[in-house]
């Protein structure tokens, strides 16, 4: 389960970091890659993409039941990508 949440995540984020920057549009993510249970690749042509993938990577984090696979997690996201996600929140 571990595994899957985090592929999850680490997905959304991919998404997220795309967005972010400006490389990536809904159109962009109709490549297959959503992961099965999250928002449909569709549900990304809104005004604001990002939001679903917010509540993906909740999601996500909420299959995570160890704090010691939220930490592992945790250290694997890129400091630039933390900080802007920290600052924005």
């Amino acid at each position: 389960m571990a595994s899957d949440a985090s592929h999850a995540l680490e997905a959304a984020l991919e998404q997220m970091d795309g967005i972010i920057a400006g490389t990536k549009t809904g159109a962009d993510l109709s490549d297959g890659t959503c992961e099965p249970g999250l928002a449909s690749p569709a549900s990304y042509m809104n005004p604001f993409p990002v939001l679903h993938l917010i509540e993906d990577l909740r999601l996500a984090l909420e299959m995570l039941e160890l704090p010691q696979e939220r930490a592992a997690l945790l250290s694997q996201i890129p400091g630039p990508t933390a900080a802007y996600i920290k600052e924005w929140f």
